[in-house]
C-alpha cells in the first residue's frame, strides 16, 4: 500500500510541477505547529479528508506537529493523495521540526510545486532537516518570493557560502531576506563585499545586512565594526538608525569601542530623522 500511495504521490507533484501557476504574493514564513496534548488521530485524520479546508488544514497542523511519527501517518496518505494547498501549507509547516526520514521523502517531492506558498513551506521542513545546498542555491533564483525567501533562510542558517553571489544579487534587489541571511553568515571578507554595494542595494536592505552583522556578539574585529557604522552613516532611512541602535545596544560599554562611540554620536546627530 505505502507502495502505491509513494508512486502516485510522485505522480501528482510530477504532473503539478508541469502545469503554470500564476505569482505567488509574498508572505511572511509561517511557524511551526506543535501539537499540544493528545492528538485525536480519528478526528483529525476525518478532518483531513473532509471538505472543510480550515479544519482540515489544523488537523494537519496536529499531525504533523506530534513528536509521534506514528501520527504523521494520516499526513502522509493525505499528501500522497492530494490535498488543497493551504493544508499543504500547514502540514509541511508542522513538519518542519518533527520530520523523519519517511517524512522527508514526502516533503522532498514538494519542492518544486507548482504553488509557490508551498514550495516554500516544503524547501524549509526539507532544508531544515537535512540542507541540501544544491537545493537551497537553485531556490534562491526561482520566480516566487516566499520561494526565494525560504531558500535565504536555510542559506544563512547552514552558512552556505556558495550561495553568495545568488545573494548579493538579491540584496541589490532589495530582499530583505536575502540581507538577513548575508548578516548572519559574513566574516570580514564578506562584510566589506556586502559594504561595497553601498549605492547600488537599496540603503533599507543593505542596512539592514549590516545591522544583521554588527548583531552577531562574534563579529569582528573592531576595525570592520568601526568600518560598517561608517557606511552606516552614510544610509538614509530608519532602518539605518534601526541597526546603529541595534548595535549601541548590545556593544559592551567596557573595554570602550570606537565602533559603538561613533555609533552614538550619529544617532544624537540624527535625532530628528525618524
Amino acid at each position: 500500500m505505502r507502495k502505491l500511495l509513494v508512486a502516485i504521490l510522485f505522480g501528482l507533484v510530477a504532473t503539478a510541477s508541469a502545469q503554470p501557476a500564476p505569482p505567488a504574493r509574498p508572505a511572511a514564513p509561517a511557524r511551526p505547529v506543535r501539537a499540544k496534548g493528545k492528538v485525536d488521530v480519528a478526528k483529525a485524520t476525518a478532518a483531513l479528508r473532509g471538505a472543510d479546508v480550515a479544519a482540515a488544514a489544523k488537523a494537519a497542523a496536529e499531525l504533523g506537529g506530534s513528536p509521534d511519527p506514528a501520527h504523521h501517518e494520516p499526513l502522509l496518505d493525505a499528501l500522497a493523495t492530494g490535498v488543497h494547498p493551504d493544508v499543504l501549507v500547514a502540514g509541511l509547516t508542522a513538519l518542519t521540526g518533527t520530520a523523519t526520514k519517511t517524512d522527508l521523502q514526502a516533503i522532498g517531492t514538494y519542492v518544486r510545486y507548482r504553488n509557490g506558498a508551498v514550495r516554500a513551506a516544503a524547501l524549509r521542513a526539507f532544508s531544515k532537516s537535512i540542507g541540501d545546498p544544491a537545493l537551497v542555491i537553485e531556490s534562491l533564483s526561482v520566480f516566487d518570493a516566499p520561494v526565494r525567501a525560504a531558500a535565504a533562510e536555510a542559506a544563512g542558517r547552514m552558512k552556505l557560502t556558495a550561495a553568495v553571489p545568488a545573494l548579493l544579487v538579491l540584496l541589490d534587489k532589495g530582499e530583505a531576506p536575502a540581507a538577513l541571511a548575508l548578516g548572519a553568515m559574513a566574516d570580514e571578507a564578506l562584510a566589506r563585499t556586502v559594504a561595497e554595494h553601498l549605492g547600488v542595494a537599496p540603503d533599507a536592505t543593505l542596512a539592514i545586512a549590516l545591522g544583521a552583522m554588527l548583531a552577531r556578539p562574534e563579529f569582528g574585529p573592531e576595525t570592520i565594526r568601526v568600518d560598517l557604522v561608517r557606511t552606516l552613516s552614510k544610509l538614509s532611512g530608519v532602518e539605518a538608525l534601526d541597526a546603529l541602535e541595534g548595535y549601541v545596544k548590545i556593544a559592551p560599554e567596557n573595554p570602550p569601542r570606537q565602533s559603538r562611540r561613533e555609533a552614538e554620536a550619529v544617532l544624537k546627530a540624527r535625532q530628528g530623522d525618524r
